[in-house]
């Protein structure tokens, strides 16, 4: 089972994660920004994926959480674009909660065939 950390408490994450509890095999929990020991808490929960709002991140917050915790995939949403942004930089579009399951079952498809 895969952890998807929703980090915020935007609508857009919000959205994101009433529609990814439909899916059984990921664990969709939320994460508040403002948790004092929030790298603490990353560290004990090992999420997978981290979801967050572009517009209500700090502008260096991808950045520095991947530096921290490089193996984790990190999705930037824009509502107002309709475009997600993977940390690899490369933007893809996400219309519906069907394009963000695609790429975190691609994702996790190819974290298990390189642990096998």
């Amino acid at each position: 089972m895969q952890t998807v950390l929703l980090y915020g408490n935007s609508l857009a994450v919000s959205t994101i994660g009433a529609s990814l509890q439909a899916c059984p095999d990921l664990q969709v929990l939320p994460l508040d920004p403002t948790r004092p020991d929030l790298t603490q808490h990353l560290d004990e929960l090992q999420p997978g994926i981290v979801i967050f709002d572009l517009a209500t991140v700090y502008p260096n917050f991808a950045i520095e959480l991947w530096r921290a915790h490089p193996g984790m995939l990190l999705i930037g949403v824009d509502p107002s674009s309709d475009e997600m942004l993977v940390l690899s930089g490369r933007p893809q579009q996400a219309r519906s909660a069907s394009d963000l399951i695609t790429v975190i079952q691609n994702y996790s498809q190819s974290v298990q065939r390189s642990c096998k």
